[in-house]
């Protein structure tokens, strides 16, 4: 997942085949996407970085991915902004990917496998 990518549009990478690392799933017939988010970074000493999400910012102080995509959706639902385009693509098979279209990035959740959505 990119936050506006170059100064574009955003990017979200997704995957909802079995087995997928990630908890990513289509609603509304695929008019509503809920996207996980990136995990923890791995780290010698810290437990795996499959349970816990990536924090909301940086230890320098700067926003993560998950914290750019977040406060973009909290804008949105505090009436302050215009929803972020997302660019998204969806995982078919090892190296084969499919564009999913563009969605409106509305909402999003801090919290354990939690997530954004898109629509």
């Amino acid at each position: 997942m990119n936050f506006k990518q170059h100064g574009g549009h955003s990017v979200l990478l997704m995957s909802t085949r079995p087995g997928a690392p990630y908890h990513d799933l289509w609603q509304e017939e695929g008019t509503v996407l809920i996207y996980e988010g990136h995990d923890e970074p791995r780290r010698v000493g810290t437990p795996d970085s499959k349970t816990l999400d990536q924090p909301e910012f940086l230890p320098s102080g700067k926003s993560s991915e998950n914290g750019k995509f977040h406060a973009a959706a909290q804008a949105v639902k505090q009436l302050q902004a215009l929803p972020e385009r997302v660019q998204v693509y969806e995982k078919l098979r090892p190296s084969v990917w499919s564009d999913a279209g563009l969605f409106d990035l509305v909402d999003s959740h801090l919290g354990q496998n939690r997530g954004l959505a898109a629509r």
